[in-house]
């Protein structure tokens, strides 16, 4: 079974327009709604796929009924922390003339320590689930160490801890350990400190951390050129497919949905971050907040294990 957490979830509204202009009123392409952050993201593309997951995320107010009439709709499996203030939207506009996406993060719902109480309390009802993965960022005001403590009750329980997040979220998180993380480039200079420009001082660094820290497996995103994948005294590059890029809009948590989607089933390594890189990609040939078509995903898995064969 898999378990995915959003503390701080959004959302999504999606549109174009020809040309964005300053002091004027734009006329816009009819918009689309989704219900979106990481951790949801990831239990989409799941249900995408044909497997199953269960969503844990906070929602409130007239906005958070939206969002979890969008999940029905989509048959996303969901346990919501019902919470006070209202869930946050996000806004992405598309300028059609110049093909820049331009994207309007607005701040999370303020939640109260007894919130995140009802959230670990959530969690260790799910205590059985081989898998919880927490992608995306936290709320305002929120512990900085709240994903630590997610990830000591997973230690506890036995559970694979898959972390996908940044920024003052990551803090802790090496001392504690975690079965899989995904960090960018910018994010493995957050959480160590240190700074690797190129890719053998990336490498090095990679393996540092893997021998250092309890950490299984990291799998650093390198954007269009891939990732690079540490395990114990290895460490392997695996290229993206290239696609034509209509919208980067959850390319990473379809990446991770991918990876986990394929583990849970028994895949290898190697063939489950194959997939990710492939859902990733997927993503990207979708505009706006769309996320990836299931056709998509598997044709280009298989022109990347064709790759791999030759």
């Amino acid at each position: 079974m898999i378990v995915t957490l959003t503390v701080n979830p959004a959302l999504d509204i999606y549109t174009s327009v020809d040309q964005i202009e300053s002091n004027k009123k734009l006329k816009c392409a009819p918009s689309r709604m989704d219900p979106g952050g990481g951790g949801i993201n990831v239990s989409r593309v799941i249900q995408r796929l044909g497997g199953k997951s269960l969503a844990i995320y906070t929602r409130g107010g007239y906005t958070g009924k939206m969002y979890s009439e969008l999940l029905d709709k989509e048959n996303v499996n969901q346990d919501p922390v019902d919470v006070k203030n209202d869930l946050r939207q996000n806004f992405a506009v598309r300028e059609t003339s110049s093909g820049n996406l331009f994207r309007f993060g607005m701040p999370g719902a303020v939640l109260e320590e007894a919130d995140y109480q009802i959230i670990l309390e959530k969690i260790e009802h799910y205590n059985k689930a081989e898998f919880l993965v927490v992608s995306g960022s936290l709320p305002p005001d929120a512990p900085h160490d709240f994903y630590v403590q997610v990830a000591k009750k997973a230690r506890i329980n036995k559970q694979k801890f898959i972390l996908d997040t940044s920024g003052k979220a990551l803090s802790g998180i090496l001392e504690e350990g975690a079965y899989l993380i995904k960090p960018s480039i910018d994010e493995l200079k957050d959480l160590t400190g240190e700074n690797a420009e190129d890719e053998q001082e990336q490498r090095n660094l990679l393996l540092k951390v893997i021998e250092n820290y309890d950490v299984n497996i990291i799998v650093l995103s390198l954007g269009a050129k891939g990732a690079l994948v540490a395990t114990q005294n290895r460490v392997d590059h695996f290229q993206a497919p290239s696609v034509e890029s209509k919208s980067s809009i959850g390319a990473g948590d379809s990446m991770v949905a991918g990876i986990v989607f394929s583990l849970a089933q028994g895949k290898s390594l190697t063939k489950a971050v194959l997939f990710g890189l492939a859902c990733g990609s997927a993503t990207i040939k979708t505009p706006g907040t769309q996320l990836l078509y299931k056709q998509d995903a598997e044709q280009l898995y298989n022109e990347l294990i064709s790759l791999q064969l030759k």
